[in-house]
């Protein structure tokens, strides 16, 4: 699933999350890690996104419920 998510400056960007194993906000900082299984010199890489995490879910939840409607998230 891809999903349109901003990066620091505000420019959008797609990431496929399918490739995403783990996400978590930054209060202080004001952005939000994505850990994907894409590598980059043989370690996982990380994208650093606008986007709080329940924003994220939200999105994940929105597109769901578009690609399989009548279908209830327990999430």
């Amino acid at each position: 699933m891809w999903l349109k998510l901003h990066d620091g400056d505000g420019f959008p960007f797609f990431v496929n999350m399918d490739n995403v194993v783990d996400f978590r906000w930054f209060e202080r900082e004001g952005y939000t890690c994505l850990l994907t299984t894409a590598p980059v010199a043989e370690k996982l890489h990380r994208l650093y996104v606008r986007e709080n995490a329940d924003q994220i879910m939200a999105l994940i939840r929105a597109e769901e419920a578009r690609r399989h409607p009548g279908r209830t998230s327990h999430a």
